[in-house]
């Protein structure tokens, strides 16, 4: 048998809650007696002393400690235990309920969420939190998560924080949730998911669930703090439009440039100095320059916005990785296909459903980070294995370290060397985006003697 067990009442004495283990220890389902007055729980002689012992935590400031009193099991078996009560206010002091604890043995210790310390944190919070007992029912909740969720307190004691779940939350999420809970190592759980309110609209939240443990290890309590992140959200989304429409007006005038300056140059072939034609080729290339960054940013907002759009349709491998190695043909630096200079022959090629624009800067982005690092020479594979499309390339560069290899698929993130070649640090960060939109992974691997990137993505 529980050696202890639990229930809250109203500051009327209705009782809004019962613990498990105190099902165990009386006998009475949580139907017996929720909603009745909690002195029908006590012996006829032990009555007045519990209404005592109720009003007196009405008016004090302090809990009444493991008072002595007489139960009834449901069986009709008279039950010593020792009784606290415990007031429950809100941030003005005013009594909303009671938690009272029935003990088989005598313990004076106050519960960890019921400190003074505790308590004051919890009513002033500013974010959303809530405590239960160990099987999920709701002890207390602070102003902020009335505030937040639109409840009365009266609305949500007594019952499971599955009240705020949205269609968002997965059986899947809940799994993994508490099995972090549960796990004696960890204990907690953080992350962002989507609640609902009381008039069922969503609220997005970053959530913290903690398992409170007495001093021998055993769960005694969860506390729930959920951060309301509605205004976030919006300014996040305004931003990425922002990014949107600045870079769109930026790459009307641009586009301008580069075609006017290829158009002067065209003309003017014959008649300018080579200072001036270097001038006119320096100028087109920024643009071309500037253009992929604009590219890049945009590809990079729709992303972080999960609206990045796919048009997935029948197309040749060995097309896409023609078209994406042409800008590199002409370089010093070598290129090996499936450890022969590069040809379109190279390979085997074979047909791939894809979206064509996304998977040739997969391959040009890819070929643009090798060839930025290389000294000699870029070794790529390109092989068709069972279902999926299996693509390697390293350079024969000095090779990245542990340390960069767990960045260097972060958005705006560059190595040293990379900083020095310029660019956004967007690069890495899209081809992973358009891999793993394609349902495909990609890795890198860290070493000296050159870096060595690779993705697969399936065939249909």
């Amino acid at each position: 048998m529980e050696r202890e067990g639990s229930l809250s009442i109203t500051a009327e004495g209705l009782v809004i809650r019962l613990g498990g283990s105190l099902e165990e220890i009386l006998g009475y389902s949580a139907d017996d007696i929720v909603g009745k007055e909690i002195l029908m729980l006590a012996s006829e002689d032990s009555r007045a002393e519990l209404q005592t012992l109720i009003n007196s935590v009405k008016v004090a400031e302090s809990p009444v400690v493991a008072q002595k009193i007489e139960l009834l099991q449901k069986s009709g078996a008279s039950l010593e235990v020792y009784a606290s009560i415990y007031p429950l206010r809100n941030r003005l002091g005013v009594l909303h309920s009671m938690m009272v604890t029935f003990n088989l043995k005598k313990n004076t210790s106050v519960p960890a969420i019921l400190t003074e310390e505790f308590q004051r944190i919890f009513r002033f919070s500013n974010d959303a939190v809530a405590i239960t007992d160990k099987v999920g029912s709701i002890i207390d909740v602070n102003q902020a998560f009335l505030d937040i969720y639109g409840y009365k307190r009266e609305e949500v004691l007594g019952r499971n924080p599955r009240v705020l779940k949205s269609e968002h939350s997965t059986k899947e999420l809940y799994t993994m949730m508490w099995k972090d809970i549960l796990d004696p190592a960890k204990g907690y759980w953080r992350g962002e998911i989507i609640n609902l309110k009381k008039d069922r609209t969503e609220v997005p939240v970053l959530l913290s669930i903690n398992a409170i443990k007495d001093s021998k290890g055993e769960i005694k309590n969860f506390l729930g703090i959920a951060f309301d992140m509605t205004r976030q959200k919006e300014l996040d989304k305004l931003n990425k439009m922002y990014i949107d429409y600045i870079i769109h007006d930026i790459r009307g005038p641009l586009t301008t440039i580069m075609v006017n300056s290829e158009l002067l140059l065209m003309q003017l072939e014959g008649t300018l100095t080579e200072k001036n034609k270097r001038k006119f080729e320096a100028m087109i290339n920024s643009t071309q320059r500037i253009n992929k960054m604009t590219t890049d940013m945009i590809d990079y907002s729709r992303a972080q916005n999960n609206s990045l759009t796919i048009f997935k349709q029948k197309l040749s491998v060995g097309s896409v990785f023609k078209e994406a190695v042409a800008p590199f043909e002409n370089m010093e630096k070598k290129l090996f296909v499936n450890g022969v200079i590069y040809n379109e022959y190279a390979m085997e090629n074979r047909d791939i459903e894809a979206d064509s624009d996304k998977l040739t800067r997969v391959f040009y982005n890819l070929l643009s980070n090798a060839f930025k690092y290389a000294v000699s020479e870029v070794r790529a594979n390109l092989v068709f294995k069972e279902s999926h499309l299996h693509f390697t390339i390293t350079d024969d560069g000095k090779g990245i370290t542990e340390t960069e290899a767990q960045r260097v698929f972060d958005p705006f993130y560059q190595t040293e060397d990379g900083i020095k070649t310029g660019g956004a640090g967007l690069g890495l960060n899209i081809v992973k985006s358009f891999v793993e939109v394609h349902g495909g992974k990609i890795w890198v691997e860290a070493g000296q003697g050159g870096a060595t990137f690779g993705f697969t993505i399936p065939l249909v």
